[in-house]
C-alpha cells in the first residue's frame, strides 16, 4: 500500500473525498459558529443545534418503534449522525482514518459500493446503540463510521491474503482497534457508543462479504 499505484500519495477515490470534504465542512462551520467568527444570530450554538437535529437517541428511536411513525428527518439521523462532531479533535481523527483506510476499500470495491457499505452499516450501528442505551442517551460523530470502515478493510485484507500468518496481520489493524475501543470503554465509561461502534464494524465486514464485486457472478457458478 505504500508504495506504487496503491500509494498513500496517489489521489483520494471519489467516495473518500466525498466523506472527507463532507465532515471537514460541517466541522469548519460548527467550530467558526462556536469560536464566533461568523457575526449571525445564534452562531455559538450551531454544534448543539446539529446534534439534536441528527443525533440518535433511544428515546426517539423508541418512539418510533411504538408508534410505527418514520418520518423521514429522524431516518435521515441514521446517515447523518457521523457528520457532526463534539469538537475539532474528534473530527480530525475520523478525517484521517477515513482518508488511510478509505482509499484501500474504495479502490477495491469502487467509490458507490463503499457508500452504500458505510452508510449501511453506521445505521446499523446507530439502531444497535438505540435499542441498548439508556434514555436520555445521544450517539453522535464519526467513530461508527470509520469502525464500518474498519470492517470493511479487514475483510478485504483478509480475503486478499494468502496463509496464517498474512492474514492474521492483515486484520491486525481491526483487532487493535476494537480491543482499543473495549479498554476505553472498561476504562473511561461514558455511556454505550461502544455498541454502536462495534455494530458498525461487524457490519461492515459483512456487508462487504455480501456486496463484494463479482459475487453475483460466483453464485450463479454451477
Amino acid at each position: 500500500m505504500a508504495e506504487g499505484k496503491h500509494g498513500l500519495l496517489q489521489p483520494l477515490p471519489g467516495a473518500v473525498w466525498a466523506l472527507v470534504i463532507a465532515i471537514a465542512a460541517v466541522e469548519a462551520v460548527l467550530w467558526a459558529g462556536a469560536q464566533g467568527l461568523v457575526n449571525w444570530a445564534g452562531s455559538a450554538g450551531w454544534r448543539a443545534q446539529a446534534w439534536a437535529a441528527v443525533g440518535i437517541t433511544p428515546d426517539l428511536q423508541g418512539w418510533m418503534v411504538e408508534t410505527g411513525q418514520t418520518p423521514l428527518p429522524h431516518l435521515a439521523r441514521y446517515l447523518a449522525f457521523g457528520l457532526v462532531h463534539a469538537g475539532p479533535a474528534q473530527a480530525a481523527l475520523v478525517i484521517v482514518i477515513t482518508a488511510a483506510l478509505g482509499k484501500y476499500c474504495a479502490e477495491r470495491l469502487g467509490s458507490l459500493r463503499l457508500l452504500l457499505i458505510l452508510g449501511l452499516a453506521q445505521a446499523i450501528g446507530g439502531v444497535a446503540f438505540g435499542l441498548m442505551a439508556p434514555s436520555g442517551a445521544w450517539l453522535i460523530g464519526g467513530y461508527p463510521l470509520i469502525f464500518a470502515l474498519a470492517g470493511a478493510y479487514g475483510w478485504l485484507a483478509w480475503h486478499a491474503a494468502t496463509g496464517t500468518a498474512a492474514r492474521l496481520r492483515a486484520c491486525a489493524l481491526v483487532a487493535a482497534l476494537l480491543g482499543a475501543r473495549l479498554a476505553l470503554a472498561a476504562i473511561m465509561g461514558g455511556g454505550l457508543d461502544w455498541v454502536a461502534d462495534i455494530t458498525a464494524c461487524l457490519a461492515g465486514a459483512t456487508l462487504t462479504a455480501l456486496l463484494r464485486p463479482g459475487l453475483r457472478a460466483r453464485l450463479r457458478r454451477p
